[in-house]
């Protein structure tokens, strides 16, 4: 313990059903310092938080904060302990007005009855809104505030309750670039006054950007602690995912050469985002599509699959020319399509992971003309998917929206492969994915392209693209400028083509 550390964790464990999760895990925050805690799904960082937070009793340990051990057993504790949770799922009441949410805890009253005295309550509630800059009135509803602003309230709340100890869980996953400065702006204020601040998140530049120190979780234990100033990206990457970044991506299959098998042809597809783009497939080929933003990659993906019009042009499948029209048809004709949007497009949030993996393949799972499920394949085959795709879950029947990003993708990439499908398009495969999930879905990846399958992938990052794919081409205005083999441009080159530099005949 240093001597101005005024949060200290000391070997905390924590097993659920015989299952550690934590296993002596030590932290050290001082005040006025904003610590980042990083690690991949299933390293511990909730876990630790929720302990903190009084959510999970610890099964032994000891947490001080200002050199005094104190006992959190449940969220009561962690409030009189001076400790405060901006959830990434705030803890609000849309209904009620700003001042209500802010003084939930500690309501003014009045009177011999204890009515709730108003005047107060929106006085009190004005204070702490100054305090993290927000401009409403404290007799506004809730819910006509946008999320940045509820985020505001929720912090405002949390300093209300007199908490020294913030924790901020993935804080900006809702917000825009706006909105994240004018956030960054009230932790530091927050940091100025002495406050101790924990930021969870799976970005690397908002921990360089907003952070001290960063600590490093893997498979519940502390694998390293890092001043940010001094650190890398590549040394934040390696501790997540356990080895040297340049193994982060798997060893790819052997490229098929020129003469292989084409399983697919695009000839000059033409509609009002595509200016006659033409390309092919081979089998077993992992073919990458990189461009800026509204180049025209997800575009070509949308009109293959048949979700977007085709005004002019061919889809050409193992050699037989074949019209798409709707995903339904593409679907019969072997393709599959994980879109760039999982939570609106590629899953329903509503419903449980077993029903999501197994509603593209209803058909193959009923009795004919009867309709029931066949229960018993239905759970081996989710069983099957769990096991190859490491889905990370309580079980079959957890909701996909209370599961991680890296997990949602898990189960998308998953739905599709039991389709038997013979070309999977990935728009954006691991965006909103933290490091550690990214590098098991690379792997995910190249074992299905090993089992035969062929892969479109698109994705704004050279670094994914360059180490995931066979080929590479670059996308411009709604045309391909260039085909490059992984191995024959680097990152500056393709930046440089989207941006306006030469073109390359394909």
């Amino acid at each position: 313990m240093e001597k101005n550390d005024y949060l200290v964790i000391e070997d905390i464990h924590k097993s659920f059903f015989g299952v550690e999760v934590l296993k002596g895990v030590n932290l050290s925050v001082a005040a006025g310092e904003v610590h980042g805690l990083l690690g991949g799904n299933g390293a511990g960082k909730s876990t630790l938080m929720n302990v903190l937070g009084g959510l999970y009793a610890k099964d032994s340990g000891r947490i001080l904060i200002d050199g005094r051990e104190v006992s959190i057993t449940d969220s009561k504790a962690a409030e009189r302990a001076g400790i405060g949770f901006i959830h990434q799922e705030l803890k609000l009441f849309d209904l009620r007005s700003v001042a209500e949410n802010i003084m939930i805890s500690n309501l003014p009253t009045k009177g011999v009855f204890h009515l709730v005295d108003d005047k107060k309550k929106n006085e009190s509630a004005r204070k702490w809104l100054e305090m993290v800059g927000l401009k409403v009135e404290p007799a506004t509803r809730l819910g006509e505030l946008s999320i940045a602003e509820q985020q505001q309230v929720e912090i405002a709340k949390a300093l209300s309750l007199n908490a020294k100890i913030l924790i901020f869980d993935e804080p900006t996953s809702s917000l825009t670039n706006r909105e994240t400065e004018i956030l960054f702006g009230i932790i530091n204020k927050l940091k100025e006054k002495g406050a101790c601040i924990i930021y969870i998140s799976h970005k690397s530049d908002e921990i360089f950007k907003i952070c001290d120190r960063v600590t490093v979780l893997r498979n519940g234990e502390n694998v390293g602690t890092l001043d940010t100033a001094t650190a890398t990206n590549e040394e934040l990457v390696s501790l997540i995912i356990g080895r040297k970044l340049e193994q982060y991506f798997p060893e790819l299959p052997p490229a098929p050469g020129p003469d292989a098998e084409k399983v697919m042809e695009v000839k000059g597809l033409v509609n009002k985002k595509l200016a006659g783009v033409s390309f092919d497939v081979r089998r077993g080929e992992i073919l990458g599509l990189f461009g800026l933003v509204g180049a025209g990659r997800s575009e070509t993906a949308r009109a293959i699959f048949g979700l977007d019009h085709i005004a002019a042009g061919e889809i050409v499948l193992e050699g037989k020319a074949v019209k798409i029209t709707s995903s339904r048809t593409a679907m019969k004709h072997g393709l599959s399509f994980l879109t760039e949007n999982r939570r609106e497009e590629g899953l329903i949030m509503k419903m449980d992971i077993k029903k999501n993996l197994t509603f593209p393949i209803l058909k193959r799972i009923t009795v004919p003309g009867i309709g029931f499920v066949k229960q018993h394949k239905e759970l081996e085959l989710v069983k099957d998917a769990f096991r190859k795709f490491l889905i990370k879950a309580t079980g079959p029947k957890q909701r996909v929206s209370t599961l991680s990003g890296g997990n949602q993708q898990k189960v998308v990439l998953s739905k599709w492969f039991m389709t038997d499908s013979k070309i999977l398009i990935l728009d954006e495969p691991t965006r909103g994915v933290d490091v550690g999930a990214k590098a098991e879905i690379y792997e995910l990846i190249v074992e299905m392209v090993k089992k035969g399958l062929s892969v479109i992938m698109i994705s704004c990052e050279e670094a994914e693209i360059l180490g995931m794919c066979h080929r590479v081409l670059v996308m411009r205005d709604g045309k391909i400028l260039g085909e490059f083999a992984h191995d024959e441009v680097d990152s500056e080159e393709l930046v440089g083509l989207c941006l306006g530099g030469r073109e390359v005949a394909v």
